[in-house]
């Protein structure tokens, strides 16, 4: 099971709030999970910065789209 935030189009924000209700929402053990950030450094350190917040484990790709985070739920 995958969850998936779009934030292409977000203003910067309003992206705190919801990153935290996306993870909230999907916190479950084992899930990957995917936040769409497009190539915006200031919208990926933001994003980074919350993550950091839930000591989650976190890799950043590239999408012919944008940019990627994928964060993976092992923690209970």
């Amino acid at each position: 099971m995958e969850g998936k935030l779009d934030l292409h189009g977000v203003s910067h924000e309003d992206v705190p709030d919801l990153v935290h209700q996306f993870i909230n929402a999907n916190w479950r053990p084992n899930l990957e999970l995917r936040i769409i950030t497009g190539h915006s450094a200031r919208m990926q350190s933001l994003v980074k910065g919350i993550l950091q917040q839930y000591d989650l484990e976190l890799v950043l790709t590239d999408m012919k789209n944008g940019g990627q985070i994928k964060v993976q739920t092992w923690h209970e």
